[in-house]
């Protein structure tokens, strides 16, 4: 019997992992309109998906209307004329499907997933929806209300203050500083007219980027494509959008408030070149502080005892740039001592580099998860648009784990030494009392943040 079991076991294994394989295989094909999509075929799932985005950087092409886009796809979502919100997530829901359409600083993307008997209904509903939807004026002031309005709760909000504040420093006056502080005027600038002039010079077929995955032949999968995009305009108006820029201060900010906690935001611009093999700079952030192994765990949280949680990541400013962020609410009597820590960490790791007892578990954990993506054909679909819109190569996902298992450490460290940004890290605290952190500007109010540039 045990080895029955044993038989049984490795035969699943070798199952999953042949699935997981099949399911990085990535064909072209072309529909009859000329709307071409990278397809993974995975006969044996029951659902089918189709991901598509468009490079859209209306956000900052347009002086303050960085809401633009965000509001767009949210009114468009509320469903085709004659019909409504409500009545679409019902027929949505008899056919166990979902569709989407959402917006970035830089990308429009969305999706439909459904199961293969009921793709081409939900492929029609969002053809509809698309080429003419309701855009009820109604809903869109309920958005502008809710969405300024919770735009200046956050002002209540610690961790959140810190992070508006520093992008405030760190990304220079312009669209990309509002857009990333989310500035309640920006959603009240936003009309209808703006919003039909946008769907017009964006949902088109120029720029188009299309992943699918799914059972479903390719070409009967095609038609479905040019249901829903064939008779989209084939190109729209956009100005584009300028590069941002970024400054590194290198200050420590204190916004003084009552808090029950400090909060603490620190970062920089990075030197990122967005390259499949972007994950040897991951890897190394993973190492700072993105796992409860990182090195920033150990030393706030375990060492000082002073937080439940201390985070680093990659931030996107716009589709090629980006900033480091460590983000962490500390005990206010221990701020002083993490803020050391931080920087002695930071410092520590650009210095003397990884261990190699750092990067492999690491690198088993990226494995993990890049299999545990690949099991689904909605995942498969969902992490096949970032390389198609990127225009990596097609065997970027197939040849993932290769690459990885490949990076040396001396690569990881030689990207990370190159895309980091140099001490000291700009800092924003908002703490009870500036007193004892060695702040190089202190302010009461967030209005205040411009005279410490």
């Amino acid at each position: 019997m045990n080895g029955l079991r044993v038989v049984l076991a490795a035969t699943a294994l070798w199952l999953a992992l042949l699935d997981a394989t099949s399911a990085q295989t990535v064909t072209r094909h072309t529909s009859q309109a000329g709307l071409t999509f990278r397809y993974v075929h995975i006969p044996q799932e029951q659902s089918q998906a189709l991901y598509f985005a468009w490079k859209d950087g209306s956000a900052v092409a347009l002086p303050g209307k960085e809401a633009l886009p965000s509001l767009a796809t949210a009114l468009i979502m509320e469903g085709p004329r004659g019909s409504s919100r409500s009545a679409m997530i019902e027929d949505l829901r008899d056919l166990h499907a979902t569709i989407a359409l959402s917006a970035t600083v830089n990308v429009t993307q969305g999706h439909i997933v459904a199961p293969a008997e009921k793709f081409s209904e939900t492929a029609r509903m969002l053809a509809r929806t698309l080429a003419d939807p309701a855009l009820p004026a109604d809903a869109l002031a309920d958005m502008i209300k809710s969405r300024a309005t919770s735009s200046r709760q956050t002002e209540a909000n610690a961790e959140t203050m810190a992070q508006r504040l520093l992008a405030r420093l760190v990304i220079g006056r312009g669209p990309y500083r509002n857009y990333a502080v989310g500035e309640a005027a920006s959603f009240e600038r936003v009309t209808l007219a703006d919003i039909e002039r946008w769907r017009k010079n964006v949902l088109v077929r120029d720029g188009l980027v299309l992943v699918a995955a799914g059972p479903l032949p390719p070409s009967e999968l095609a038609r479905d494509v040019d249901a829903v995009f064939a008779t989209l305009p084939l190109a729209g108006d956009l100005a584009p959008p300028a590069k941002p820029v970024l400054r590194a201060p290198g200050k420590l900010v204190v916004l003084e408030r009552p808090v029950v906690q400090t909060a603490i935001a620190a970062g920089g611009p990075m030197q990122v070149h967005i390259t499949p093999d972007f994950a040897r700079g991951q890897l190394a952030i993973v190492a700072l502080g993105g796992a409860s192994s990182s090195r920033l765990w150990l030393a706030v949280r375990e060492k000082l005892g002073a937080t439940y949680g201390i985070s680093a990541a990659i931030q996107p400013v716009d589709f090629d740039t980006r900033t480091l962020l460590i983000r962490t609410a500390i005990a206010n009597d221990k701020a002083k001592d993490a803020v050391a820590a931080i920087r002695e960490e930071y410092a520590r790791l650009l210095a003397d580099g990884l261990r190699d007892e750092e990067i492999e578990p690491l690198k088993t954990i990226f494995i993990r998860n890049h299999r545990e993506r690949m099991r689904r054909a909605s995942n498969v679909a969902a992490n096949l648009l970032v390389p198609a819109v990127r225009e990596f190569p097609d065997d970027f996902l197939a040849t993932y784990e290769q690459r990885l298992r490949s990076y040396t450490r001396g690569a990881i460290e030689a990207d990370m030494r190159a895309q980091f940004p140099e001490p000291p890290l700009t800092m924003v605290l908002v703490a009870p009392s500036a007193e004892g952190l060695g702040a190089d500007c202190v302010i009461k109010s967030s209005v205040e943040i411009a005279r410490c540039d």
